[in-house]
């Protein structure tokens, strides 16, 4: 009888350590986050978080474009405006720009510190261009340009965005040929704008110099004056001045004023962006600026102060 009680105990607890195991293989079966009563805001272990983090990323690269422009209140020569437009929904910061371009010399990256707003708003950001490239002289064409972007987004990630620019490109082939046009002439002719005299009428009257440097013939066609001077040559509004090869050709010129209000001359970015179109060899004319010393800038301004008027 007492083997009987033994075997029924034997029994019982065999089937307890049954359930006992089922038990833990079905809580750990659940999976993650579910404990082994099947609760869902059981531990869900170490390294959850982790996965989660991994899963979001860093930000995807900002979907950027660019412009080559040409805006004259702040162009300056060897300058172009890059305008940078954002098309995602949120800023990003421009921390650099540089052109590529086998047209014109690399400069490398140029720092910038400037927000372009998203939703396809633009900013234009001023910069240098390199010695042109000019294997067709002045006839010579802007190659295909990329402006590389060195830009950060929000959560700080930082990015190169190659924004190509666009090919054939007018900006780039008009600025090419300016700076071709300014080899061509700088290796031809010395310009130099001589010392100015005041006139009976209280104008200033003086003359620019065309020396050839290697026997070409020089000549000139027109001047033209600035915002707020004027500059007129009689000799030029006849018939345009033509040397022999190897002579030197002087262009009489009168300046005068051209705009008295005080917001105009304030305001003027180049008051003395003067241009005269040059003669080299019989070959079409090209627009050349004329450097204006410091001396001749005070015996302007002195001019301009006298014509309008104009007292401190």
């Amino acid at each position: 009888m007492r083997w009987v009680r033994v075997g029924i105990i034997g029994l019982f607890l065999l089937a307890a350590a049954t359930a006992a195991l089922g038990g833990s293989v079905a809580g750990r079966d659940a999976g993650p986050g579910i404990g082994a009563e099947g609760d869902a805001d059981g531990d869900a272990g170490p390294g959850a978080d982790d996965s989660e983090a991994e899963a979001e990323g860093p930000s995807a690269p900002p979907e950027l474009t660019a412009t080559a422009e040409i805006r004259r209140s702040f162009m300056a020569p060897g300058n172009v405006t890059i305008a940078v437009t954002n098309h995602g929904d949120a800023p990003v910061h421009v921390t650099g720009i540089e052109l590529v371009s086998d047209s014109f010399a690399p400069l490398g990256v140029q720092e910038f510190d400037s927000e372009v707003p998203g939703d396809d708003r633009t900013r234009a950001l001023l910069i240098a261009y390199g010695e042109a490239v000019c294997p067709d002289g002045v006839d010579s064409t802007a190659a295909p340009s990329t402006a590389v972007l060195h830009v950060e987004t929000e959560d700080g990630a930082s990015y190169e965005v190659a924004a190509e620019l666009s090919y054939p490109n007018g900006t780039l082939d008009r600025l090419l040929r300016e700076a071709c046009a300014a080899q061509a002439i700088a290796a031809a002719t010395a310009i130099e704008l001589g010392d100015l005299t005041t006139a009976a009428d209280g104008t200033l009257e003086g003359g620019l110099t065309l020396r050839p440097l290697s026997g070409a013939a020089v000549g000139a066609t027109e001047v033209r004056g600035s915002v707020i001077f004027t500059v007129e040559s009689a000799p030029l509004a006849a018939a345009p001045l033509q040397g022999a090869p190897g002579e030197t050709v002087t262009v009489p010129l009168v300046f005068d004023a051209f705009r008295c209000e005080g917001h105009a001359v304030g305001d003027a970015k180049q008051p003395f962006g003067f241009t005269v179109w040059v003669l080299l060899d019989g070959a079409d004319p090209i627009a050349t600026p004329i450097t204006v010393p410091d001396a001749q800038r005070e015996d302007l301004w002195a001019m301009l102060d006298d014509r309008c008027d104009r007292t401190e």
